[in-house]
């Protein structure tokens, strides 16, 4: 199986460019994981053909294409 492409509508990138050190590397590690298998843990399913999965101090909301073999990450939140 093909690792799923990751990329971020603007508002998520935006906020993804803001990330401490820390909490990038943590997102990092995440969207590694995610490319491999978006449906897996840490994954959970929102019921409305969008996931969510946390990652050190924060979350991301995402679509998936298999399609494409994309992840669109439509939100991305860290206080």
């Amino acid at each position: 199986m093909s690792a799923y492409a990751i990329r971020y509508v603007d508002r998520a990138a935006q906020r993804r460019a803001a990330l401490q050190a820390p909490q990038r590397a943590s997102l990092e590690a995440l969207e590694k994981r995610l490319s491999l298998n978006p449906f897996g843990a840490p994954a959970i399913s929102n019921r409305d053909n969008s996931w969510s999965a946390s990652f050190t101090g924060g979350f991301i909301t995402y679509v998936v294409s298999n399609r494409h073999v994309v992840i669109n990450v439509i939100d991305l939140v860290a206080p």
